[in-house]
């Protein structure tokens, strides 16, 4: 059983309580790091933009790699080439081995 717990996660210098799996832990944490360095990060290059304006560029960002990452893992033109293969493959060996019987 996956014990749920209470943690603080800290993003952009407010403290948000969450209720998580303690096996997520690292993860949720890992992820408020990502955000607090993507927007300081902004903060420093744009100093002249709002709050709001920080927190939708690091969303774009992160949900930009989000989309990246989905299109990496997209493993149907590699079946369909496999697929397409395979048929080349046993069209090839019925004309090596003819049925003799």
């Amino acid at each position: 059983m996956d014990e749920l717990f209470e943690i603080k996660l800290m993003v952009g210098g407010t403290y948000y309580p969450l209720t998580i799996r303690r096996k997520d832990e690292r993860l949720y944490r890992e992820a408020a790091r990502r955000i607090n360095d993507k927007l300081n990060r902004y903060r420093e290059h744009f100093p002249q933009l709002s709050e709001e304006k920080y927190y939708v560029m690091a969303a774009v960002h992160i949900a930009m790699v989000n989309v990246m990452l989905e299109d990496f893992n997209d493993t149907a033109p590699y079946k369909e080439k496999i697929e397409q293969m395979d048929k080349e493959l046993d069209s090839y060996l019925s004309m090596l081995s003819p049925d003799q019987e």
